[in-house]
């Protein structure tokens, strides 16, 4: 009896040292991530800059600055799509390896099609290189192999349904910030605004010291006002500048030239204390109606800025600069509504 039992309790010992070692493995082998399946950074902040180029020779370079991302070394990179890039660099995971008999077409696929993407840190050290090919069929995963590598991978981000190519964007149109205005009011020294249109509305507002503004008219041919100004109207105002964005450039539209030779409905000139300057031009382009009345109304314009960009806008955001002269002052009738 005393001998069964000790062959049965060394059996088990025997057993259970055995099934503890196996389990153990299995965690290592499947916990375990070969080089080249290693496309994450999780920590993006680590990150100082990325360098992403297609087949066809166009590039995008994306540099951290002391206030934001720039774009191509010139241009505020749009925030949205910084973020969505950031995102899945940090969290793309390889979701399953192709089968065998298909490695060999996507490797060519990918290189034929292929986005390159190179990571640095903030000292400008490599992190990551890596291209990113097409889609899977059913477009949850995307192709991509890791810089040195033969091997390629479907990957995706967990709890996210859809490709991630589009995620690394390419085109000034696609990168650039949409912001029209980002300021801080604080900074600003005047801003001009001018309706040729109605030119009796037109109003020059001038920062005079600390919390103190003037304002006047544009043309020398507007009577001043004579009734007190507004208490808080002008701070209130340049808060509307904080931030401006455009619905989408328009940088090809075949429309642009024949726009811009048109009398505009608004220009809007802003200057800074460090003398930097923006001027702004507004055509209307679509007019609305409302529900209630049926009265029109203009809901979007053309916007040139620094005869540079060329954007297109919405009423419902850039609305709230204009604003005419007679707004400012007590008493006179309201004319403030002059996008209507």
């Amino acid at each position: 009896m005393n001998r069964t039992l000790i062959l049965a309790l060394l059996f088990l010992i025997l057993g259970g040292a055995a099934w503890y070692a196996i389990t153990q493995k299995k965690k290592q082998n499947s916990s375990h991530v070969s080089w080249d399946m290693d496309f994450a950074v999780a920590n993006t902040n680590d990150i100082g800059k990325i360098f992403i180029a297609d087949r066809q020779g166009r590039t995008a370079t994306l540099e951290r600055g002391p206030k934001g991302w720039i774009y191509n070394g010139k241009h505020p990179a749009r925030p949205s799509a910084v973020e969505n890039l950031l995102d899945a660099i940090s969290k793309v995971n390889v979701l399953n390896i192709p089968p065998n008999g298909s490695i060999q077409n996507l490797v060519k696929e990918t290189a034929a099609v292929g986005i390159k993407v190179e990571i640095y840190d903030r000292n400008n050290k490599p992190i990551k290189t890596y291209y990113v090919g097409g889609v899977t069929n059913d477009e949850r995963g995307t192709i991509m192999i890791m810089d040195g590598s033969e091997q390629p991978y479907v990957v995706h981000i967990p709890g996210f349904i859809g490709q991630l190519r589009l995620r690394y964007l390419l085109g000034d149109d696609e990168w650039r910030d949409r912001a029209v205005f980002r300021e801080n009011p604080e900074e600003i020294q005047s801003v001009y605004v001018e309706y040729p249109q109605r030119k009796n509305e037109s109003f020059k507002l001038e920062k005079t010291g600390e919390a103190a503004y003037d304002i006047k008219p544009y043309f020398a041919t507007t009577t001043p006002a004579k009734t007190p100004r507004r208490k808080g109207v002008a701070e209130a105002y340049l808060v509307q500048f904080e931030a401006l964005v455009a619905e989408a450039f328009e940088t090809q539209n075949p429309l642009r030239d024949s726009v811009t030779a048109l009398v505009p409905f608004a220009i809007v000139t802003r200057n800074k204390a460090d003398g930097a300057e923006t001027q702004v031009q507004f055509w209307p382009v679509e007019i609305e109606h409302r529900r209630d009345d049926g009265a029109p109304y203009v809901s979007r314009y053309f916007t040139d800025v620094n005869s540079e960009d060329f954007l297109l806008t919405q009423d419902r955001v850039m609305g709230g600069i204009f604003r005419g002269y007679s707004f400012f002052f007590e008493g006179l009738p309201e004319k403030n509504r002059l996008r209507n």
